[in-house]
């Protein structure tokens, strides 16, 4: 049985390929995803920054009774 240290080891590298036939054996039996996990990782662009900046900055994730997310305005400080 592995130790704790290796499975943590091993779980960093869930959807990542080192060589060819780990790339392969992942395009098939990997995790869904849309794009290319080989691919180089894209920018983002400075509205997107800004929008995240604003969504977690002006509002706060709150669990409803039923179990349902949704965002609320924070409270204003003054």
């Amino acid at each position: 049985m592995p130790s704790a240290s290796t499975d943590g080891a091993a779980m960093g590298k869930i959807g990542r390929a080192n060589d060819r036939r780990e790339a392969a054996l992942l395009s098939v039996f990997g995790p869904a995803q849309v794009g290319d996990p080989l691919a180089p990782d894209r920018e983002v662009a400075e509205a997107d920054r800004e929008r995240d900046h604003a969504l977690r900055t002006e509002f706060v994730r709150v669990v409803g009774a039923d179990g349902r997310s949704y965002l609320v305005e924070r409270a204003v400080e003054d």
